[in-house]
């Protein structure tokens, strides 16, 4: 133990020591660079602005600095709020302290770290920051899901996807630097290993190990248990053309002992290619057992493993590891539909239904990105859920963000955004709003 507290508080030192030259935060997105270019290229922004955190509000000094070359991409920031208007219950200092009081909350700083490369017959896509709408594989297992959903408790995650030849490693973890969740996907194309050609990989063999190696109980123990999900899939690329890519695909995972049978169609349909008009729509059939949940990593995940319902003996809130330990739900037929519409990258909108059939949990998604000019950009996302399968899936207890980014001219820009998220203090955990708004400068050179 003194040496994991020695080891936590080097790491501590190292990162406060990062935070002395990097003084940063915006709410802004940052800005995106080509990565084929042959010369660095770099940008600053400075912003100021109020806003507020559940009953406080805040006087923010926004600081971002990022640069790109050789498909590196690297944005740096780090949220500093003064507090301002302290409501009941009062709180000490004037510096937002939930925003630094954690290990895990200092890999903000790196807000978004990436590196992608293309050969001929190979991708490296390696990428850091805020999870925010992840999925593996077919999404059977992790899919739209959001690892920063907590408020005042930030997690840095990280994504590696490896591709030779249709054959390859997809790898996720939500948090660096106190890794919970761990999943990843191997997968393989065995005709294209023999055959050249497009055809010989559109039949895949893929295998799922994933597992929360920490997930929290409270009503069948104290300490935390380790869920296992594993599986395989098989898909086909039917028809791949100018027109519609086309194809079916046969999941089977085990989680808890029971089988899920996840059997699914994806399309991707051009529209229009002269405009980049894409269509891509998802359907899957679900055959759950008992305590097999499909896409149990999902937007809702981070609430669901600590707080799952009401134990009808105790009376206190399960976590869903406690769900799965008494749970007695039957086998049943959900199924689950995903559609978004892309028209050049300006205008971008989805929306998913996901059901596990009778009264078990289902949950709405939309999302909306319209950014019809460089110098305007406007997004929207709502997602419910409702674990009896009921209509809670629209209230107000769902996850909501909105934003508005505009370059007023030259480098003056103004900004404005909203999210409602969960908020976990102590033993509770509840819904709360957040809100930002004001001016900054940004310049790229």
């Amino acid at each position: 133990m003194s040496f994991v507290r020695k080891k936590q508080a080097t790491t501590r030192r190292l990162l406060i020591s990062l935070v002395g030259v990097f003084i940063f935060l915006s709410v802004d997105v940052p800005v995106a660079f080509g990565s084929d270019d042959k010369e660095p290229h770099f940008y600053s922004g400075l912003d100021v602005g109020f806003g507020s955190v559940d009953e406080d509000w805040f006087f923010s000094v926004m600081l971002e600095q990022g640069f790109s070359f050789g498909g590196l991409d690297v944005a740096l920031w780090g949220p500093l709020r003064f507090r301002v208007i302290d409501s009941d219950p009062q709180d000490d200092g004037t510096l937002r302290e939930q925003d630094w009081d954690e290990p895990s909350d200092f890999a903000r700083i790196a807000r978004s770290v990436t590196y992608f490369h293309e050969w001929d017959d190979a991708v490296l896509d390696i990428r850091f920051g805020e999870l925010n709408g992840v999925g593996v594989g077919h999404g059977s297992v992790m899919d739209c899901y959001f690892n920063s959903t907590d408020m005042d408790h930030y997690q840095g995650g990280l994504t590696l996807d490896v591709d030779y030849n249709g054959s390859g490693l997809e790898l996720v973890t939500e948090n660096v630097v106190s890794p919970e969740i761990l999943l990843g996907r191997v997968y393989i194309a065995p005709i294209a290993w023999f055959i050249e050609g497009d055809w010989p990989t559109r039949l895949v063999f893929g295998y799922t190990l994933g597992a929360d190696i920490s997930a929290p109980r409270r009503t069948t123990a104290n300490s935390p248990t380790t869920l296992p999900i594993t599986g395989g899939d098989v898909s086909l690329t039917l028809l791949d053309n100018d027109v519609v890519e086309l194809t079916p695909y046969l999941d089977m995972m085990a989680m808890d002992g029971d089988l899920g049978l996840h059997a699914g169609l994806a399309t991707s349909w051009t529209l229009s290619q002269e405009r980049n008009v894409f269509l891509h729509l998802r359907g899957e059939y679900r055959r759950l057992g008992g305590d097999s949940h499909p896409a149990i990593f999902n937007p809702f995940y981070e609430y669901n493993r600590r707080y799952y319902g009401l134990d009808p003996v105790t009376d206190m809130e399960n976590t869903l590891a406690d769900s799965l330990a008494n749970d007695g739900s039957q086998t049943s037929d959900g199924f689950m539909a995903h559609a978004v519409f892309d028209w050049d990258e300006k205008v971008r909108v989805g929306a998913r239904y996901d059901s596990e059939g009778r009264d078990r949990p289902h949950w709405v998604m939309f999302r909306l990105d319209v950014s019809p000019v460089e110098r305007f950009s406007l997004a929207g996302f709502y997602s419910g859920q409702d674990r009896r399968r009921g209509a809670g899936v629209f209230s107000v207890d769902s996850l909501i963000g909105a934003s508005i980014h505009y370059q007023i001219v030259g480098p003056l820009r103004a900004f404005s955004e909203f999210t409602r998220r969960w908020r976990r203090v102590g033993a509770t955990m509840d819904w709360a709003n957040e809100s930002a708004f004001g001016v900054g400068l940004l310049f790229t050179y």
